[in-house]
């Protein structure tokens, strides 16, 4: 079976992370619409569970200390928003395996490409690397 919603998550966390890597050290407003995609709500105003998924990405992002921001506007946006000194490390550092480039520039080919697999790899490394800080 297929997971779609963690491929979505890994992509969604790849811009997320380029659109404040981009702004550094900036403080901005991440609008969600930005990351997902148009949202389109159902008859009751609700957001779609593709919104929801990423804006909890979001909030997950800050739970894991990768992105900081200050407050949230009714699940839309969330303003004052910046890489924290870890994400900021983690993107701004160098493969030695890759010749020596930046990790951000090779999340910014896998996205333009649309290479969910290298996004994922990418993703997956910079959690085991947080993961690992948080544990020593």
């Amino acid at each position: 079976m297929l997971d779609i919603h963690i491929t979505e998550f890994y992509n969604d966390v790849a811009r997320i992370l380029l659109l404040l890597y981009r702004a550094f050290p900036r403080q901005i407003s991440v609008y969600v619409e930005d990351i997902s995609g148009l949202d389109t709500a159902d008859e009751y105003g609700l957001h779609s569970e593709r919104h929801l998924a990423c804006f909890h990405t979001l909030n997950w992002l800050q739970a894991e200390q990768l992105i900081r921001f200050d407050d949230v506007e009714r699940q839309t946006a969330f303003n004052q928003c910046v890489l924290t000194l870890s994400g900021f490390r983690w993107l701004a550092g160098f493969d030695a395996q890759d010749g020596g480039a930046k990790f951000v520039d090779e999340l910014e080919y896998g996205i333009k490409d649309g290479n969910s697999i290298v996004v994922e790899q990418l993703i997956k490394s910079l959690l085991n690397a947080q993961a690992n800080s948080q544990v020593k």
